[in-house]
């Protein structure tokens, strides 16, 4: 397998612009960008083309991300870093507010609400697959990275539960521990629990 020319770069900014941009680089909006590892989130502000996120993860094995700040979800403490290298197949998952895919690349799909578990954190969101698919078969056979919509994402900072709704997030099936199907009633009201705090001894049942 031929692999791509260097890593995947994003430039990211730790604080936001004022909103009153110049002509010439409002069209690139600026959106928060977050990289959820093992024991670290990686995030900051940056200017997202069109492309679809998924694609380009899965075209690259490793991220160069530049100004981000860093969370680490051992004891909640942040700091900032000029530059990490990131290897694709080290995250739980990417969020990346922004534009929507090209129009003329999609096609007629069917949600299934999902839920994904990798270690201390909890995904869930609505997997499109082609009408008549598995879902869970459909999964295994993508590639690594994969999309979620109307999804949130839980984990473990510092102790105490963290809840956000990202949306559309990037989900890796690769290091997950469990992908099962729910209802859409499990999604939206909260009926999932998320796993035990790292170090917590037994892990609650998802």
């Amino acid at each position: 397998m031929t692999l791509p020319p260097g890593p995947l770069h994003f430039a990211l900014q730790r604080t936001f612009e004022e909103i009153f941009e110049p002509d010439s680089v409002s069209e690139i909006p600026l959106v928060r960008f977050s990289a959820y590892a093992a024991h670290h989130r990686i995030f900051g502000w940056v200017r997202l083309r069109a492309d679809r996120l998924t694609d380009l993860l899965n075209a690259h094995d490793e991220l160069l991300l530049k100004d981000v700040e860093i969370e680490d979800l051992d004891d909640g403490t942040r700091y900032g870093c000029e530059m990490i290298h990131v290897a694709t197949r080290e995250l739980v998952a990417v969020h990346a507010a922004g534009p929507r895919g090209d129009e003329a690349l999609r096609h007629r799909t069917r949600s299934h609400a999902i839920v994904i578990r990798t270690g201390s954190y909890l995904v869930g969101g609505h997997l499109h697959v082609e009408p008549g698919a598995d879902p869970l078969e459909s999964i295994r056979r993508r590639p690594a990275m994969v999309p979620l919509t109307d999804a949130w994402l839980e984990y473990w900072s510092d102790g105490t539960p963290r809840r956000h709704g990202v949306g559309t997030i990037v989900v890796n099936r690769e290091v997950a521990d469990s992908i099962r199907l729910v209802t859409d009633d499990d999604l939206v009201d909260g009926l999932l629990q998320l796993p035990a705090m790292p170090g917590a001894g037994i892990v609650a049942p998802a």
